[in-house]
């Protein structure tokens, strides 16, 4: 596991938060930072036994993170670090999220979701190839974080929209949540759910979650809107196979802004529900 920092504060959110990650996994933890690295200190007192490797680098910080991706399971990053102390992202996270070769966390929102207090999970899904493997990561951090898992599709209101097409029908789409959940062989406690939403409304909203995991999509539209305005961390997940929008290098991640301005235990049961609300 890799965690870029530049001793910002939220370079130190990230790393706090990679360093529990990988202390509940069991994982080493590399720390990728400038030629003035970090201490450390603080995180193996809190995490012992957490192996920590720190490379310093003058490389460039886009390229440096991609290389270390490609050794690793996972890249933790801050939204947004010493190059950039106003609202929004840094301008190093989109093309280091579209550019990396394993599964992404971007380190932003409320201190309470953050530190992990809310004791939930949530995966986006959308109907795509991408659903199967999103649902599976969010499974796998909730076992990890013994807390549970919310599986959200939004659609907006079809009798003020244009229909959806068959394939993307919000019925088939819960179902074929439900279904991935069930090939599980381990599962944390599940709730299926729709809300009657856009996907930036929808992402605005999670603010009892502590994780949202997204694909990275076909436009990539979902993903940039919640890098930007989740209200808790974001993971990206890397799947192989399932191509992005040809139109731009990196997913496009860095030429579009969204519509608003700027120890596991033993197998747990599995509650499904599939509710309709009146959107938010």
């Amino acid at each position: 596991m890799t965690v870029g920092t530049d001793g910002s504060r939220w370079g130190e959110a990230a790393l706090r938060w990679a360093a529990r990650h990988a202390w509940e996994r069991g994982s080493e933890l590399l720390v990728v930072s400038g030629e003035d690295a970090p201490s450390t200190r603080r995180i193996t007192c809190d995490f012992p036994l957490l192996t920590v490797r720190i490379r310093a680098t003058a490389e460039a910080p886009v390229a440096a993170l991609v290389e270390a991706s490609r050794e690793s399971e996972l890249l933790v990053l801050g939204c947004r670090g010493n190059r950039r102390r106003h609202l929004g992202l840094g301008s190093l996270v989109l093309p280091a999220v579209g550019a990396a070769e394993c599964d992404t966390v971007v380190v932003r929102g409320a201190d309470n979701a953050v530190d992990g207090r809310h004791r939930r999970v949530t995966a986006m899904i959308s109907g795509g190839d991408e659903d199967a493997s999103v649902v599976a990561h969010a499974a796998d951090i909730a076992l990890d974080r013994r807390c549970e898992l919310r599986v959200l599709h939004a659609e907006p209101d079809p009798l003020t929209h244009h229909p959806i097409s068959p394939e993307r029908d919000s019925r088939a789409v819960l179902a074929a949540a439900e279904a991935h959940v069930g090939t599980l062989a381990r599962r944390p406690v599940t709730v299926i759910e729709m809300v009657r939403a856009y996907a930036h409304e929808a992402v605005a909203a999670c603010t009892d979650s502590d994780l949202l995991v997204v694909g990275r999509g076909a436009s990539g539209a979902v993903t940039k809107t919640a890098l930007h305005h989740a209200p808790c961390p974001v993971m990206v997940v890397h799947t192989v196979g399932v191509s992005p929008s040809p139109s731009t290098p990196g997913i496009g991640l860095a030429t579009w802004s969204p519509c608003l301005p700027w120890p596991r235990g033993d197998r747990a049961p599995v509650h499904l529900e599939r509710t309709t609300t009146g959107g938010f």
